[in-house]
């Protein structure tokens, strides 16, 4: 086989650094932060705007919240962000210039007390009350405070002072303490009883509400306890300038502080979960007692100031220190941490195995290959090789002992205890990937050019589908699988060959990190992807969206219990193989036991680099070292727990266009804001920065939506209308809390969008359009009217004319025949032709000009009466009822006055009347018309049942027309009745049509029931 030129291992060399580069790389948002022992401690001396220094007073209330007392005033903590309650988003401090506040018990309902110079307030959520005011409190302050099962507060001050203070503000103080400037304290024992240590041998106890001295035993020697706690197991400690004292069962036992150059005069006492005293100093630091002896830890280890004033534990096993120059936490270590500063050989330490024998072997992405041994005492490691400087890409087990090394300069050597072996190596490679030795001593080597077999110094090329091969692996059958960017190559013990794509959409690549057997005949293949199933099952990806904090995986050990502990970005992750599988199945929407072990929990931090590798291995024992970017961590699957509990999750305030509203009862939005900024909090001591969110606004988001660690929701230009806003946040075994917080808001709509302005809107339209057609039609009628004055004048000019000479000439000739001529007859019949179309075209004259002649319907009507009844000597009487009259519309007084014409044409005809009433009566719904003659009459009755009277049809056809309704009343010799009602509005005219159905459905249930 030909070597590969230098040139060529060169860009390999520089392609690998490229590919290490570009991995992701975090930094922890902590301000300061260090491991000692099992604890990992973070300190704050200022956050933001917020400064921590002479910070005092620490509670933690019933929310989750922790409270203090600092230089920037009353403080609240969620983890994450430290709160300030200054007189800007506290009306009640306004006013107040310089006010020291002092948080001090909370009561029965979850309010929490608050000391101050000029008095006690009460804080709920986010509202600050002033309950009581004591101008005394000016120069004596109250420092410490207990509530009673009575739901009353007993205070302190710092001289010594007693007050009892109920819920409504009402104080009294109990005479007969001693006033003492060394100092006071007080705690709640088992029985709910209150002690208070006020210095000079003063000790007294509340119970049942009263207050009692308390008289220590005989020889006690307990010299000004300026400080009382009360432990778990019934004790009662004191803290004194000297020693620290337990009174239990009548005795006392003394126990005097370490000694120290500073003054070391007890400020603080507290129990952790393990029954640890820790006792804090003013000027020695912080002491730990176990009931036997002391240990200190100081502004030397990472305190940060040695002036301790308050120590608290919080809910979630955290022990809370604050100093005089910032706060700190102390967090139990769920894992151990190895780094530098405990004897690595680097900061990186990159890839790591474990030999035959015991010795880890450790090969840093800075370079070098380093053997030694790790331990709970440390870690002692040497350099192996000459060159500090020469990279290492891969580590691999080797069978006669030791490990087999791969490098990018394509160099295979076997290194043991400590040493190079005396076994050949291989050279001439490409950049070597991974390593495998298999039972009959044969090596795989996985480079970024093709795989190839070694042994006794030769080395075979395998040839693959895929040359570029990042791990390889041998599972417990013997078969050995080759991992590489499109898919995995499985070679079982006969050299059968199995070929496995990964189930990516679009067939594209995944590049992976690890392989591992989980459980026994299930192979897994840890990616960037996430969790990889290659046999025991389907092809599946099981991810972030199956439940995994991260997708990337690098690391994969199995322990004892069957959990599956997963090395990702950011830290471990531990799961039940069971759900896993069952996720890959289908048979599981999620996992649902998802254990995080994060920078937080004291993992050293950064993330491993894709080479070198692998980076965990599993001890005999069981126990789990994991190697992550900047340090070394040991897991005991059997007692390592992810600490906390599910978040508490609460809306802190809604800013409208940069406007802050901590009032989240009512939330109002004007119409011209144009940015909502909600922001909320996941209240969680220990993982305050790891907690993720979802929201969603109901009403305008589809669904929820993951805002990761995100703390702040923003919308911009809703549409008005009512939302609910709703936010959860997901616990460290990555479930989603079903506890969420919800507000409603109320987004006003702009005027221009309210209902009434839009029927105003359309109310003026509507008339502008109205106004609109009722002008275009008096123009088109206006129009109509002068065209048709302008044809009644041609009629008149020409044809009437034309034809009254032509009638006169007629006459003429008329005159001159014999009156016994037979053409006279003729002529005769020619003159009456003549003289009735004469009648005819004057009567279509007057038609034509009678609308501009005679707008008003009486007037008209009057004429055409007239007109018809002129030669007949019936006499024609038109009367209009007193009243108000209107104008109808023009095809309705069209239609009236052709109804009214017919009449009177009728009553021409048949009648034979001497008087015709035409009566007008305008009342606010109708125009009614009556047409009443004194002639002969008929019968009614009879003349509908008979056919071709055209007249009264076409009267009813007209009326029908205009909505109207005509009714006749007739009797023989008594005259004739037509009645006219006309509706004056055009909407009206359905009216007489439902009058005229509901009167038949009348009559048609009346015909029934008889």
């Amino acid at each position: 086989m030909s070597s590969w030129s230098r040139k060529s291992s060169l860009g390999y060399f520089l392609l690998m650094m490229l590919l290490l580069a570009a991995l992701p790389y975090r930094v922890a948002a902590q301000q300061a932060s260090v491991v000692f022992g099992r604890y990992k401690v973070d300190t704050w001396r200022s956050h933001e705007e917020v400064k921590l220094v002479f910070t005092s007073n620490l509670v933690q209330t019933r929310d989750g919240y922790l409270w203090l007392s600092s230089q920037s005033g009353l403080v609240r903590f969620d983890g994450v962000r430290f709160k300030a309650f200054t007189a800007d988003n506290s009306p009640a401090l306004r006013g107040r210039t310089r006010l020291i506040t002092i948080p001090l018990a909370q009561d029965r309902e979850g309010g929490l007390w608050v000391g101050s110079g000029s008095g006690l307030f009460r804080v709920v959520g986010d509202q600050v009350d002033l309950i009581a005011t004591n101008e005394s409190f000016k120069a004596d302050i109250i420092n410490a405070a207990a509530v009673d099962p009575e739901d009353r507060l007993w205070a302190v001050t710092r001289s010594g002072r007693v007050f009892v203070i109920d819920r409504g503000g009402h104080q009294r103080e109990l005479r007969g303490t001693l006033v003492s400037y060394s100092g006071s304290s007080m705690t709640v024992d088992n029985n709910g009883d209150i002690w208070i240590a006020a210095g000079e041998g003063a000790v007294y106890r509340i119970h049942g509400g009263h207050l009692t001295r308390i008289g220590l035993p005989k020889g006690a020697d307990v010299r000004d306890p300026s400080r009382v706690y009360a432990t778990r197991d019934g004790s009662i400690w004191f803290g004194t300038q000297t020693a620290i004292a337990r009174w239990k069962d009548g005795q006392i036992q003394h126990f005097p502080l370490p000694v120290t150059k500073g003054f070391g005069a007890v400020t603080a006492m507290a129990e952790d979960a393990k029954g640890t005293l820790w006792v804090g100093s003013y000027g020695a630091g912080l002491h730990w007692f176990d009931g036997k002896q002391f240990r200190s830890f100081t502004r030397a280890d990472g305190l940060s100031d040695d002036r301790v004033i308050d120590i608290l534990p919080d809910q979630q096993g955290n022990m809370w220190v604050a100093t005089r120059d910032g706060l700190n936490r102390f967090r139990p270590l769920q894992v151990e941490a190895f780094t530098a500063r405990t004897g690595l050989p680097s900061d990186m330490p990159g890839g790591m195995l474990r030999d035959a024998g015991g010795g880890v072997w450790l090969a840093p992405p800075t370079g070098g290959l380093f053997y030694g041994h790790i331990d709970t005492a440390g870690s002692t490691f040497q350099r192996v090789g000459e060159s500090p400087a020469e990279l290492v890409l891969s580590l691999a087990p080797a069978r006669q002992g030791g490990v087999w090394v791969g490098r990018p300069n394509g160099v295979v050597s076997r290194f043991a205890a400590g040493q190079a072996a005396a076994e050949p190596s291989y050279e001439g490679l490409p950049p070597v990937t991974d390593l495998l030795e298999d039972p009959a001593g044969t090596l795989w080597i996985a480079t970024w050019r093709g795989l190839f077999r070694g042994r006794d110094g030769r080395l075979e090329r395998v040839k693959q589908k895929d040359d570029f091969i990042f791990r390889l692996f041998k599972d417990s059958s013997g078969a050995v699988w080759i991992a590489s960017l499109t898919g995995v190559t499985r070679i079982g013990s006969t050299g059968d060959e199995t070929f496995i794509r990964w189930p990516t959409q679009q067939q594209t690549g995944i590049r992976p990190n690890v392989l591992f057997e989980a459980p026994k005949g299930t192979v897994w293949v840890g990616s960037d992807e996430g969790l990889v199933r290659v046999s025991g099952g389907r092809t599946r990806i099981v991810a972030m969206k199956d439940g995994l904090p991260e997708s990337w995986v690098g690391a994969g050990e199995v322990d004892n219990a069957g959990r599956l502990w997963l090395g990702q970005l950011g830290g471990l992750t531990r799961i039940r193989l069971a759900e896993l599988t069952a996720v890959a199945d289908g048979k599981l929407a999620g996992l649902v036991d998802v254990g995080s072990f994060k920078p937080l929990d004291g993992l050293p931090g950064g993330d491993p680099a894709a080479w070198p590798h692998p980076w965990s291995f599993q001890e005999p024992s069981g126990k789990l070292w994991f190697a992550m970017g900047h340090g070394i961590v040991s897991v005991n699957p059997a007692t390592a727990r992810p600490v906390g509990a599910a978040p508490k999750v609460y809306i802190d305030e809604v800013a409208a266009d940069g406007v802050r509203n901590s009032d989240l009862h009512k939330l109002i939005i004007e119409p011209a804001t144009r940015r909502i900024d909600i922001r909320y909090t996941g209240v969680d001591l220990s993982h305050g920065p790891d907690v993720r969110f979802r929201y969603r606004l109901d009403g305008f988001d589809p669904d929820w939506i993951d805002a990761g660690t995100q703390r702040v929701a923003s919308y911009t230009r809703l549409a008005p209308g009512t939302y609910r806003f709703r936010v959860s946040a997901r616990d460290v075994r990555g479930q989603w809390s079903p506890q969420e917080s919800d507000i409603t808001l109320q987004v006003l709509a702009p005027f221009y969008l309210k209902a009434w302005f839009i029927a105003l809107v359309i109310l003026t339209l509507t008339l502008v359009l109205w106004m609109y057609h009722r002008a275009a039609l008096r123009i088109r009628g206006a129009a109509i009217l002068d065209e048709r004055t302008r044809l009644a004048r041609d009629i008149h000019d020409s044809l009437l004319q034309g034809f009254g000479g032509i009638a006169l000439q007629l006459h003429a000739v008329d005159q001159r025949l014999d009156s016994q001529s037979p053409e006279r007859a003729s002529l005769d019949r020619i003159l009456t032709v003549v003289d009735r179309t004469l009648t005819d075209a004057r009567k279509v004259v007057w038609d034509i000009r009678l609308p501009t002649e005679a707008d008003d319907l009486a007037a008209s009507i009057h004429l055409s009466a007239h007109r018809i009844l002129a030669d007949t000597g019936t006499a024609v009487n038109v009367v209009c009822a007193p009243g108000a009259t209107y104008e109808l519309p023009t095809d309705v007084r069209s239609q009236c006055r052709a109804i009214v014409e017919e009449i009177l044409v009728n009553v021409r005809k048949h009648a034979h009347a001497s008087t015709v009433i035409v009566q007008f009566e305008y009342t606010w719904s109708s125009l009614r018309i009556t047409v009443r003659d004194d002639g002969r009459g008929f019968d009614a009755a009879m003349v509908a049942k008979r056919l071709g009277h055209w007249g009264l049809q076409g009267i009813r056809e007209r009326a029908k027309c205009i909505g109207a309704c005509v009714a006749l009343d007739s009797q023989p010799g008594a005259g004739t009745e037509v009645r006219l009602r006309v509706p004056r509005w055009r909407w009206m005219r359905w009216i007489p049509a439902l009058t005229t159905r509901a009167r038949r459905l009348r009559a048609r249930i009346a015909k029934i029931s008889q």
